[in-house]
């Protein structure tokens, strides 16, 4: 009877491990399946955006000369309907939605002269902006310098 039970339990102990050797290569098979991972392709590393900044595309309302915006004096600013933001870098606190209308404060160093930025800048024309971020200093608020623009064609 004991060599029975001896057999037995020997059977048993061998057939557990075979089991679980087939686990582990179960396993070590799944395993290599997620290791390769591909990045995503919608990744475009040629056009990135700088932190705190926004690239949209917006029609021009109307140029205000020598305007405050939100306690922060500009030569020029330009109140703009948005129509399509392009993308934005990290960082961005109040993001911009399409249909929105908002001022927008100029450099000071882009406007050397109000009369040649304001036939530049045509009421009811299309623009190109790329948008620099800035907090109000009440921190509730925002203020959007323009770093760049350009007309669309």
């Amino acid at each position: 009877m004991d060599r029975i039970v001896f057999v037995l339990s020997i059977v048993v102990l061998f057939s557990c491990k075979s089991n679980s050797v087939a686990q582990e290569k179960e396993a070590s098979q799944e395993a290599k399946a997620k290791a390769n991972v591909e990045k995503p392709l919608f990744v475009d590393h040629q056009n990135n955006i700088s932190p705190g900044a926004v690239h949209l595309e917006a029609t021009v309302i109307k140029i205000y000369k020598n305007d405050n915006v939100c306690g922060k004096s500009f030569k020029a600013t330009i109140s703009v309907k948005i129509d399509h933001v392009k993308g934005s870098g990290s960082g961005i606190v109040n993001m911009i939605a399409t249909g929105q209308e908002i001022t927008l404060g100029f450099r000071n160093a882009m406007v050397k002269d109000f009369d040649v930025l304001q036939e530049k800048l045509v009421v009811g024309q299309r623009f190109f902006f790329v948008l620099e971020e800035k907090l109000c200093r009440s921190g509730n608020d925002t203020v959007y310098m323009i770093s760049r623009f350009e007309e669309v064609k």
